[in-house]
């Protein structure tokens, strides 16, 4: 599911930025979120800022970019 977000990227600051949810709703509305850059290609945990090369829950593999 792809969802918004006024986040910044961790990496170039920038805010073109693909969101997605990954994972359920929980009951009080809360969801985790990913981020994708779409200046720098950097993926990454919203919550946490962990980035990753490789995730399955968006379908994400680093180009090498």
């Amino acid at each position: 599911m792809k969802c918004d977000c006024g986040c910044r990227c961790i990496k170039c600051k920038s805010v073109d930025l693909d969101s997605f949810q990954v994972g359920q709703k929980e009951p009080d509305g809360y969801f985790e979120m990913h981020h994708t850059c779409k200046k720098c290609n950097t993926h990454f945990d919203h919550l946490d800022g962990t980035t990753l090369t490789r995730c399955s829950s968006c379908n994400y593999e680093n180009s090498g970019n």
